[in-house]
């Protein structure tokens, strides 16, 4: 957000410096619900990368939500493995309405969330027409994706008072405006979020307003069923001995088995050996932590699927609280099949990576946690058992 021309020339220059000296692009979230953050410098996160996608991603996934961010830009600090956005530094609405059918089209988002106007308030730029502006850039993205809910936020308070002025009447307006555009599209009042005191220059948010700004999506999200996905319900497992499928594409042939005390993957069919049959086959249980689900050996009686050190291993339950809380699961919807959480690790899911299996939080720092096939890896389809 610009003031002056030698300040827009020495933003540039930081903008790009801050864009070189920023951490490499990981790759998004893939099965994940895909959420188009879409703004200007304050979505991008000027003065902390990331902004407030650091914490929504936090909250979203210890909710048990797997989310995909998408968008053509990416920035972010090593802690946010999902970096993807639309936020344009220094950018007006009629700006971002000239590229957003495109953007909108490549990323096929389920959720947009929509952070605009600053730019037009700080370069002055035909107030009386930027509530029109945004109310074109609704229907661009509603038309380039029908099928999304479209989330709309109030811009975050100025420092100066005539700006702030301008924010108001701003605002005022996007109540209506929203309320014009059908049940698809909700608005956020996230200048009512922060107050002057979260701001880092009288215009960007320090790191206590990015928070408040992440935690305002976030109940917006939650208010809307399947805006941040529908995979992340508490659902029922199904009793007595089963076998657990892998369900990610190209994989699905294999199941959970132990061999040698340790939790893998492996191809089981008709012609497999007695052994691995019976090693590919658990019975699911009450949960030992007390609530949830266990899953027990079915030729290691007493013998439970737990995790320690993060990889996935069967254990004899020795009546601890350690023990018992590491051997139970608590199943959640997702597409295709069921996600199993840890039950003392939330946001925490059992994953087969590279045919071994492990308790994995999406970008965390185990080569196991990459978020590359993250939301399959995790999904498991609990079918007939290989030994009744």
């Amino acid at each position: 957000m610009r003031v002056s021309a030698w300040r827009v020339s020495f933003l540039a220059l930081v903008l790009i410096l801050a864009t070189s000296l920023a951490a490499p692009a990981q790759a998004a979230v893939t099965g994940g619900t895909r959420i188009l953050p879409l703004g200007d410098s304050i979505t991008d996160g000027f003065n902390v990368p990331g902004g407030y996608r650091i914490n929504l991603w936090r909250t979203l996934i210890g909710a048990g939500h797997l989310v995909d961010f998408v968008g053509s830009q990416s920035n972010g600090p090593a802690d946010l493995p999902d970096r993807e956005h639309e936020g344009h530094s220094g950018w007006r609405i009629d700006q971002v309405d000239a590229q957003a059918t495109g953007w909108v089209t490549a990323t096929a988002p389920r959720s947009v969330l929509v952070h605009l106007g600053t730019n037009d308030i700080v370069q002055n730029y035909d107030l009386p027409n930027a509530p029109a502006r945004l109310s074109g850039l609704i229907d661009k993205i509603r038309a380039a994706a029908p099928g999304a809910d479209v989330f709309v936020a109030s811009i975050v308070p100025f420092s100066d008072p005539a700006r702030e002025s301008a924010a108001n009447a701003f605002n005022a307006t996007l109540p209506g405006i929203v309320r014009g555009k059908g049940f698809k599209v909700h608005f956020v009042d996230l200048h009512a979020a922060l107050t002057t005191a979260q701001l880092a220059d009288g215009v960007h948010p320090n790191r206590e307003g990015y928070d408040r700004m992440a935690a305002g999506w976030a109940s917006a999200l939650a208010s809307v069923p399947g805006a941040a996905g529908d995979d992340g319900a508490a659902t029922t497992l199904p009793t007595g001995f089963r076998s657990l499928r892998v369900t990610t594409n190209g994989y699905t042939d294999r199941y959970v088995r132990h061999q040698g005390g340790l939790g893998y993957t492996e191809h089981v069919d008709g012609g497999s050996s007695a052994l691995l049959k019976q090693d590919a086959t658990w019975q699911v249980v009450p949960g030992l932590a007390g609530g949830c689900y266990s899953l027990q050996s079915r030729n290691y009686p007493g013998h439970y699927l737990r995790h320690q050190n993060s990889r996935v291993r069967i254990s004899a339950d020795d009546g601890t609280s350690l023990m018992r809380a590491d051997a139970t699961w608590c199943p959640r919807t997702a597409p295709g099949g069921v996600r199993l959480a840890s039950w003392n690790f939330p946001g925490a899911y059992l994953r087969h990576y590279a045919s071994e299996l492990w308790l994995a939080t999406p970008g965390g720092a185990g080569t196991w946690e990459n978020v590359a096939s993250y939301a399959p890896d995790v999904t498991w389809s609990f079918d007939a058992p290989w030994a009744p």
